[in-house]
This record gives structure tokens, sequence and C-alpha cells, in this order.
């Protein structure tokens, strides 16, 4: 999947979305456990959230969300924030397996496996919103089944595409395809894909978690 592929994805789900919010309960009733219980439970092959599971949920908090689909495991779900700290928002299912975003960037992941504890983004993430051509160091840190952390330092390099139309959920607008390239002695080289709006806002991407997770597309529905 690439950037043109997020955003055809991103274009089907909204043009079948019936969006509302009634409330701020972002666990209130079974259609949330209906969405993670396909990414994150059961020995059965995982089944694709239907436009109207996420209109469910929308209808059922007010809260800021997201959708992610992870491309190895041919799975999705949908995130709800449930805290933030500072620029940091955690958006997670209701057993609290979540991901970290920072202005729309993945930052951290818990209950995943192998999960990516914590970067050091302050450099690609300031050419990204910017978008802004340049070069910048990247650092992701993994848990180990060893319980170590295994450090890998990326250099990358950050250049801004074409301008696209989004509209995904109720995140709607014009925005700029921005491409991220890294390299590494220590891991494997990956392209991340980030949709990035006028503010600055990472509006939707296609990014590299490591080599278990892999590549995560996540779709903004909800700012």
């Amino acid at each position: 999947m690439n950037g043109k592929t997020i955003l055809r994805t991103a274009a089907v789900l909204a043009s079948c979305l019936v969006l509302g919010a009634c409330g701020n309960d972002p666990y209130r009733g079974n259609s949330f456990e209906v969405l993670y219980d396909s990414l994150f439970k059961g020995d059965a092959a995982p089944q694709p959230v239907t436009a109207a599971q996420i209109a469910q949920v929308m209808a059922a908090t007010d809260l800021p969300m997201a959708f992610v689909n992870i491309e190895e495991r041919k799975a999705q779900t949908v995130l709800i924030r449930i805290e933030t700290n500072g620029p940091y928002g955690t958006y997670a299912t209701a057993d609290r397996k979540n991901m970290v975003l920072r202005n729309g960037m993945i930052t951290s992941t818990r209950g995943l496996g192998d999960d990516l504890m914590s970067t050091d983004v302050d450099a690609v993430l300031s050419l990204v919103r910017k978008r802004t051509t340049g070069n910048a160091v990247y650092i992701q840190r993994f848990l180990r089944s060893d319980d170590a952390t295994r450090v890998l330092t990326y250099r990358c390099g950050v250049e801004p595409d074409k301008s696209v139309d989004v509209a995904m959920g109720l995140v709607r607008g014009r925005a700029t395809e921005v491409i991220v390239a890294c390299e590494s002695e220590d891991g494997p080289p990956f392209v991340d894909y980030y949709v990035v709006d006028g503010s600055g806002e990472i509006l939707a991407s296609r990014q590299w978690l490591g080599v278990t997770t892999g590549y995560v597309a996540m779709h903004r529905l909800r700012l």
C-alpha cells in the first residue's frame, strides 16, 4: 500500500460512513468490542472492519479516533483517544492495546508484540509537518523477547510530493503527501508516507513499525 492507496481507502470509508456523536463514553455498547476482536483476538482469520461498524463507533463517542490497518496481519480496527500528555495522544482498544500519536505520527505501541517502546522523532516530524525537503535522524527502540531494548538509528530523507484532497470520516480538506525514506546499518530500510494538512497535522500515513508489525496504515477519522 502506497500513498495513493491510503487515500483510496480513506475515500471508500468516507463515502460509506454515516456519522454522528452522542455522549462521550468510548466503549458504550458492543460495537467497539467487535472491532478490536477482529484485530487482537481469536484464531480465525481477521475480518475487515466494515463502514457500518466504524459508523457505530463514531456514533458512540465524540472523542478523536483513527482507523488502523496492519497490513502484515490483514487486520483492521478503530482506535479511540483515551488520554493526552502534552502533544502526545494515546489511542487504544477497549482492552488498552494502544498506539501513541504525536501530531498524527505513531511514536510508540503497546500490546502488538515486539512493541515500539519509544522514538526520537523531533527532527523528522519537524520536516514532515513543515512539508520541507531535508535529512534527519530517526531513532526507534523495540522491546525484545528477553526484555532488552533494541535501538535502531536511521538516517531519513524527507521530501514533499503532490497535493491531495482528504475526505475520511469527519476529517476533510486539502493536504500534501510527504515521503520519508530511511536507511540504517542496524535495521531494514523503509519508506513512510504521510498526508499533512496546512497546520502540520498528519491526517493519514503508512508507517513502518518494525519487523514484527510491519507497515501500518492509519487514517484519522476525527481530530
